[in-house]
């Protein structure tokens, strides 16, 4: 029986009836070379080897701490800045974020950074999708008082003495303006939990395209549909703003890690 056995499969394991099973073909897949290091430098904050305000060792000592090449490396901390989890500035280094302690202490918001890390298209695609929906009920519910709000954050985004500061803030009181105005507050609060990376996405927009100028027009479109309570041409423009931010801030940020 045995050496019948080995005459119908080598090496193979056999079912009860002495019948080869079949090879498991089934890959499981290795994380990324990026992913890998994204691990290693949260789990270093989450456990408090680098404390929020600590500045990061040099590129060359974390990549022979870590074993990495500088591309794999600049692309991790790429996207951990995005994400708000470093400060990355020139001449200066990279920081732990004085807001990084925060996910660790929000079981919702860790989980949500342990995917945004993964991709940075996920990130903009939930982006996209939440404040649709948001715009689209502010549309339809919108008072007085919130369309003045709204109109607010708008007027304070084209202030022709416009700081970088005050126009990240602008932005976020016009988005989070038309997130209350959905009158949803479980959906309002979704956007409130994504609020430090989209501080971010705001910061690296500001610093990417060197202002706010070249999207005005588009937040303009969203109040006017909002205003106009069209909630389809409302969806439509924030679904465009988002996704044109996103693509140029994608090739941006890309360009300058392999620049």
């Amino acid at each position: 029986m045995r050496k019948d056995r080995c005459k119908r499969g080598v090496g193979r394991p056999f079912d009860r009836e002495g019948t080869p099973m079949k090879p498991n073909t089934m890959k499981i897949e290795r994380k990324r070379l990026k992913d890998q290091i994204i691990d290693q430098l949260i789990a270093m904050i989450s456990e408090g080897k680098l404390k929020p305000g600590d500045k990061l060792p040099s590129e060359t000592a974390l990549m022979e701490q870590l074993g990495v090449g500088r591309s794999s490396l600049r692309e991790a901390v790429g996207a951990l800045s995005l994400i708000g989890l470093l400060t990355v500035r020139p001449g200066h280094g990279t920081h732990v974020a004085p807001s990084a302690g925060e996910p660790f202490s929000k079981p919702l918001r860790w989980g949500m950074f342990m995917s945004w890390r993964e991709k940075l298209h996920e990130f903009i695609e939930a982006r996209i999708t939440l404040e649709q929906t948001l715009v689209g009920m502010a549309a339809e519910r919108a008072t007085e008082a919130d369309m003045e709000e709204i109109r607010r954050g708008l007027n304070l985004l084209k202030s022709p003495k416009l700081t970088k500061r005050k126009a990240i803030q602008a932005d976020l009181v016009f988005h989070m303006s038309i997130a209350n105005a959905s009158h949803n507050s479980v959906l309002a609060r979704f956007l409130e939990e994504l609020r430090q990376p989209v501080k971010n996405w705001m910061e690296q927009k500001a610093s990417l395209f060197g202002g706010y100028d070249s999207v005005f027009e588009q937040h303009e479109a969203v109040f006017k549909a909002i205003q106009a309570r069209d909630p389809v041409r409302a969806q439509k423009a924030i679904r465009e703003h988002l996704e044109a931010v996103g693509e140029r801030m994608t090739a941006a940020l890309l360009e300058r890690q392999t620049g």
